[in-house]
């Protein structure tokens, strides 16, 4: 009997335009460049639309089914495509030229036999998270082209509905398509999977957890610097730190600017061993919330599984802007969290808030 079909398939999608030679650092003034126009940036978690977590109890190949079928029934009443309705408007509304997705899933399902072989992977798409933003971007007359996409966890299971049910997710990075060379060029873009990944145990054996990042370099209005856009681990504080060191180490260690986006599962005032946040600020990063929301919490972390809670119930900040080194910022704001941000069965978004930075050059 094989143990568990688990499919590490690294996707990376290059867009490779030319930057432009003479660009300044995003930090860099020019006088005689007047009124520069702004940098904004944006980072989303999708949210995957459950908790895969109930199959880490399971105890026998029948329970774990019956989880597996409880999870995806799970992620069918989240409604992916609803809420990519509103995930659009509030991209239109932000106006961002460069986005981090986090947990962008893709739901597929096929015949019975991920645990028998021989194994032959699950190609029928129910939900391409992805594709159903892009659509709706679409229908809205914006068009954002995907710079990088990095496949993190990748798993299938059986299930009690008769068939093996896959989930995909993936971290992506987004920038707008349709402005000229002097307002957004792109180069360089690179992801990868981390190096230290959280084994889950399960009935049917171990599944590494994996985690990435991806990253570009961008010019936007004549401000060079690298956007680097991650998912760190939600299980383990140790293998959060670790992969914190290796952004530090890897993409981060650059002579360029960074933006660093992303859903880091860690926050100021964490206390204990192994924090990534106080890591990462410890090397040098600057939080853009706190630069001008010093008193605010700013919450993005909470909402209710099932994405029906009548009022946020954001409760932690998890998902974070960083720069380094410290550049200036106009406007930070935490999007998502309006009554009318919801879709009319009434899910919010994500159970993330979204979070806009307009950086100032």
């Amino acid at each position: 009997m094989r143990k568990i079909l688990l499919l590490i398939t690294i996707v990376v999608l290059i867009f490779v335009p030319t930057v432009i030679a003479s660009a300044a650092p995003l930090n860099a003034s020019n006088p005689a460049q007047g009124n520069v126009r702004p940098v904004k940036v944006m980072t989303r978690n999708l949210y995957a639309g459950t908790d895969i977590s109930p199959v880490l109890s399971a105890t026998s190949i029948s329970d774990l089914a019956i989880k597996v079928a409880q999870i995806f029934g799970n992620a069918q009443e989240t409604d992916f495509p609803a809420r990519a309705k509103v995930l659009a408007q509030e991209i239109q509304d932000a106006d961002p030229h460069l986005i981090g997705l986090q947990e962008v899933a893709l739901w597929r399902i096929g015949e019975l036999g991920v645990l028998d072989g021989p194994v032959t992977p699950t190609t029928t798409v129910v939900y391409d998270f992805l594709a159903s933003l892009q659509s709706e971007l679409s229908s809205l007359g914006l068009n954002y082209s995907v710079v990088v996409a990095q496949t993190e966890l990748d798993v299938e299971g059986p299930s009690a509905l008769g068939f093996d049910i896959r989930i995909t997710l993936r971290d992506v990075i987004l920038a707008k398509a349709d402005l000229p060379p002097d307002e957004l060029t792109l180069s360089n873009a690179s992801s990868a999977n981390y190096l230290t990944n959280y084994i889950l145990p399960t009935i049917v054996g171990p599944v590494t957890f994996f985690r990435g990042w991806t990253s570009v370099d961008a010019t936007v209005n004549g401000r060079t610097f690298r956007f680097i856009n991650t998912h760190l681990e939600a299980f383990s504080a140790e293998h959060r730190f670790a992969q914190s060191n290796e952004l530090l180490s890897g993409p981060a260690n650059t002579s360029l600017p960074v933006v660093l986006v992303g859903d880091l599962n860690s926050y100021p005032g964490e206390t204990g061993q192994f924090l990534a946040y106080a890591n990462l600020i410890g090397a040098g990063f600057t939080d853009t919330w706190l630069q001008v929301n010093p008193t605010d919490p700013g919450y993005t972390f909470g909402n209710a599984p099932n994405l029906l809670n009548p009022t946020p119930t954001l409760y932690t900040r998890f998902d974070h802007v960083l720069t380094l080194p410290n550049v200036g910022v106009f406007r930070s704001k935490i999007v998502g969290i309006d009554q009318d941000n919801r879709t009319p069965s009434g899910l919010w978004p994500s159970d993330h808030a979204g979070v806009v930075v307009t950086l100032r050059p």
